[in-house]
């Protein structure tokens, strides 16, 4: 494994107070991201099959730095810092992060950034650089918006955002999951590509409506831990026998956080540096750094506040975005590193539920909302396990716990609210 970083960009843009994506007359910033996946292979190993990409460094990540860099002023963001490991790399954004495999790349944005309007854009560069002709399967979701007045684009609904990627992809399904009238979580997703996106791969390149089912339980809470079961790590989770790829992400979006906990994540002048060292200072005063002890960690602490970090962990990655204002305050937290292998089940608590609880304990939030997205594996007990996974969290309501089944994935929602708050 190979890990270094890049001197960061001298920037102007930070997470409160600056930049297009900052509402200086309202005096609040979007914190809420929109996060897309494209997927133009179900593995690396799927890739390497049809095309002769090496397992690292090929593929999408052979994409010269300056051409991402022309993307992101689409999104109307910039490029602050990046780590880079065999199989992945870890931009740091002015709002928020993206990962480049070569075969997916996963970008997240906050503000008023228009994630959306450079997917053109991306698919040519997949296309003119990789010779990726069509997408496997793609992915867009974001919690609802705190200002959605204030977006841009095709981001003012979710009706709007829908329609836009409605043009780009035939078989795409979209959802709202949880309370309409409160926190509520928007996704979309297309089916796997029946015909094998590979075959349709250049072999020289020049440089749903699928059935699904919700369910809503109202259990007692009881935890069970995630399976580790030998079958499951060696299913398939895209039902090809020969991958080995547990394609796993949760979600955990705080609101309404502890203004005492959120002092951390001012930069205060004279006291701390801000930039890189002060987001290595950050992570060590609040604990961010013992969530992977092992990781490869970039972390950067913004004039006059906010907080970004992305981690690597071998060829899978965790991110942090901290808006810490009292008016708008709100914090996200993402990874694809399993569960079952970062937070071993222990005599009190499973894996999801141990690292919801680490989380949340650095921010304190009066609500937040998780989502356990994993792909799905025909295991009954374990898909009873997922069932009861969000289980009651001390000091906290749960309001939803809502089960979704997608063709080849499982999604579980759970929506909690601080006991004694509305």
């Amino acid at each position: 494994m190979v890990a270094a970083a890049e001197k960061p960009l001298e920037v102007s843009l930070n997470a409160c107070t600056a930049g297009e994506n900052y509402s200086a007359q309202e005096g609040a910033f979007e914190g809420p991201e929109k996060l897309l996946e494209l997927w133009f292979s179900p593995s690396i190993d799927a890739l390497q099959e049809h095309q002769h990409v090496q397992a690292a460094r090929g593929g999408l990540m052979a994409v010269p730095r300056p051409i991402w860099e022309d993307m992101l002023a689409l999104v109307k963001c910039t490029v602050l810092n990046t780590i880079h490991h065999d199989h992945v790399d870890a931009y740091l954004l002015s709002e928020s992060s993206m990962f480049v495999y070569p075969h997916k790349m996963i970008i997240k944005t906050c503000g008023t950034t228009t994630l959306l309007l450079a997917l053109p854009r991306m698919l040519e560069i997949a296309k003119e650089y990789c010779g990726f002709e069509k997408v496997w399967r793609v992915f867009y979701s974001r919690k609802a918006f705190m200002f959605p007045d204030r977006q841009m684009g095709p981001h003012k609904s979710w009706a709007s955002e829908v329609k836009f990627l409605d043009q780009y992809f035939d078989d795409g399904s979209a959802y709202k999951i949880g309370n309409m009238s409160g926190d509520h979580w928007h996704l979309y997703t297309t089916k796997p590509t029946e015909d094998d996106v590979l075959h349709h791969i250049n072999q020289e390149p020049s440089h749903i409506q699928g059935v699904m089912h919700q369910q809503e339980y109202s259990s007692s809470g009881d935890s069970t831990p995630t399976s580790t079961d030998s079958s499951f790590e060696t299913s398939s989770p895209f039902g090809i026998p020969h991958l080995r790829e547990e394609d796993q992400t949760v979600e955990i979006l705080m609101t309404r956080l502890n203004p005492k906990n959120m002092e951390r994540f001012y930069h205060h002048q004279g006291d701390m540096p801000s930039g890189i060292e002060g987001g290595k200072l950050v992570d060590q005063m609040t604990g961010i750094d013992q969530l992977y002890p092992s990781a490869d960690v970039d972390s950067y602490l913004f004039e006059p506040c906010g907080y970004s970090s992305n981690g690597l962990w071998q060829d899978r990655y965790f991110t942090i975005h901290v808006t810490p204002e009292p008016q708008c305050s709100y914090a996200s937290f993402e990874t694809n590193i399993p569960v079952a292998q970062s937070h071993p089940e222990d005599s009190h608590d499973d894996p999801i539920d141990r690292l919801v609880r680490q989380v949340i304990d650095i921010f304190d939030p009066a609500s937040f909302t998780v989502t356990f997205f994993t792909a799905h594996v025909p295991d009954q007990r374990r898909h009873q396990r997922m069932i009861r996974s969000m289980s009651q969290k001390l000091g906290y309501k749960r309001t939803d716990r809502i089960l979704y089944e997608f063709d080849g994935y499982d999604l579980v929602y759970g929506h909690y609210i601080k006991t004694g708050l509305k």
